[in-house]
């Protein structure tokens, strides 16, 4: 019996496993992926259309009580009342702007839900007015995007039926916030991220056990019967009557059984009958049972041979499923990180850009890159990052997050203030402080919810080699029964979508990275102190 190498390929089990396995592991990811991607534009319409509705109501509004209340605007404390009525900084519609008509294309502010003197305009704002409804995505300063809808408020008298077109009365613009739509569809992304290997594993447990019922229990019943015939019981059969492979083998093998219980039952008969006469008919029986016995043994091993055909697909099978997850995940986060560094690009181009909108495109890009870093690094988490250690003043580092932590604590009413005398320089990793003092100050800001003060502070020890650095809030505190779980992995006390529970575990693992230990003092009520050291430069 001649071994061909490619002929497990073609087999049954084969063909289930690897076509089984493929279509379904590509049909599962790409379902995810279209789920996910139909999420995020769904999102985008129904915030765009809830724009769009929220100026329709404000215009429609102002023409019912144009003659009473609004005519030609003269009462703007009125219409500011309706506008503070569906807008507010903590609402998804966060501000509304009216303006009213002044020339062909030229716009007077009539007033706006949040303070007058914060709106800003220019002179091509008096396009809008001409033709449909304009909407337009832009970026907000706080790093989220917002929708920002222009409709033309329509002349009364152009309303009522077989009335000529008349010019607008002006225009309103409707900001409404991503924010808090696009952390619904980051957790409903990170959940699929996280559920899709459970799928596949499932897939695969359950096209193991379908195997295992077509090809191993056919096959158990094969050698079963070989086991007993092998023992001398002629009447050995097996009861697989399927039409592939393991069909085959064992129709051969029943045959074969078949045959040697004749052959047996004749060759007795024959010795009994001839034994006296012919002792050479004994030699050429035993070559017979001999060259039968060889028969089963190279039948054994093809089948030991195939047992280890399928070891080694279940290995390169687990590998293509690694493969397929790690590209995945390098294209499907890689992608928006190159489009937005691209776009990013196309701004910091522009020569007519303010030097504050610059230095805040400055802070973007770092933001990028930051991402990137982090990335690559949960690209690489089986290996251990290398410290790039360098002399770093705590002052300029602080001075240059400020710039990230600005509208955050300013949106929450917080002060922050830093103590440490001069020079203070630390030998440490730059980035890796960067994440540290970030993930701080976040989680001492969520803890300030009506507002409060942040203090950071540094202190030389006594030999000089360390600082011991200290970060002091006066929020609503930890409880003692919290207190010592706040830095095991995915712990939280924020609600769904506040947080992941990381960002003081990693906290830890940075400090620990640097030689030092880092401590967590709280009173509940009265705040919560951060205590770490980080080494000196010399």
């Amino acid at each position: 019996m001649r071994y061909v190498p490619l002929g497990w390929f073609v087999s049954l089990h084969a063909k289930l496993f690897t076509v089984t396995a493929l279509v379904t592991s590509l049909l599962t990811i790409a379902v995810a992926y279209s789920i996910t991607r139909n999420s995020r534009r769904e999102i985008e319409n129904y915030t765009k259309n809830l724009a769009y509705e929220t100026s329709l109501v404000v215009e429609t509004e102002i023409l019912q009580r144009w003659d009473k209340d609004f005519h030609d605007f003269k009462d703007p404390r009125k219409i500011e009342e309706l506008l503070e009525s569906l807008a507010g900084p903590d609402r998804s519609i966060f501000q509304i702007d009216v303006f009213k008509r002044e020339g062909v294309d030229d716009v007077a502010l009539v007033t706006s839900s949040a303070e007058d003197s914060s709106v800003t305009f220019g002179k091509e704002i008096g396009s809008h007015m001409k033709g449909n409804p304009q909407a337009e995505l832009v970026d907000l300063n706080t790093g989220t995007r917002a929708w920002k809808f222009y409709l033309p408020i329509r002349n009364p008298k152009s309303v009522k039926p077989n009335s000529p077109p008349l010019p607008p009365l002006g225009l309103i613009r409707t900001y409404c916030d991503l924010e808090h739509w696009e952390t619904v569809w980051d957790h409903n992304l990170r959940n699929t991220y996280i559920r899709l290997p459970f799928v596949l594993l499932g897939e695969f447990i359950l096209l193991w056990v379908i195997l295992a019922t077509v090809v191993t229990e056919p096959i158990r019943s094969i050698t079963d019967a070989m086991s007993r015939l092998e023992k001398g019981d002629p009447t050995a059969r097996t009861d697989v009557r399927s039409s592939d492979e393991l069909g085959i083998i064992a129709n051969r093998f029943n045959l074969m059984a078949a045959q040697l219980e004749r052959a047996t039952f004749e060759r007795e008969s024959l010795i009994e009958e001839i034994r006296s006469l012919n002792t050479g008919l004994q030699t050429r029986i035993q070559e017979a049972l001999s060259a039968l016995q060889a028969k089963n043994q190279e039948l054994e091993a093809l089948m030991e041979g195939n047992s280890l055909l399928r070891e080694e697909l279940g290995q390169q099978e687990r590998l293509a499923v690694a493969g397929q997850l790690t590209a995945a995940f390098a294209h499907e986060v890689g992608t928006p990180l190159n489009l937005v560094n691209s776009h990013l690009q196309l701004l910091e181009g522009q020569s007519d850009l303010q030097d504050k909108t610059r230095e805040r495109l400055a802070v973007i890009r770092a933001q990028i890159e930051r991402v990137g870093d982090i990335v690559r690094r949960m690209m690489t988490v089986t290996r251990r990052p290398r410290l790039q250690l360098e002399a770093v003043p705590l002052a300029p580092l602080v001075a240059d997050l400020q710039r990230l932590w600005s509208p955050t604590l300013a949106a929450h009413g917080v002060t922050f203030d830093l103590e440490a005398p001069d020079p203070c320089v630390l030998h440490v990793d730059r980035k890796q402080m960067e994440q540290l003092f970030i993930n701080l100050v976040n989680n001492s800001v969520d803890a300030m919810p009506n507002g409060g003060h942040l203090r950071l502070t540094a202190e030389a020890d006594p030999e000089g080699k360390r600082w011991l650095v200290s970060l002091a809030d006066d929020g609503l505190g930890i409880p003692a029964e919290v207190l010592p779980k706040v830095f095991r992995p995915m712990f939280t006390t924020k609600p769904d979508g506040k947080g992941t529970g990381l960002g003081l575990a990693i906290c830890r693992e940075i400090v620990r990275a640097h030689g030092g230990e880092i401590r967590i003092e709280s009173v509940e009520g009265e705040g919560t102190t951060m205590r770490f050291h980080l080494p000196a430069m010399a």
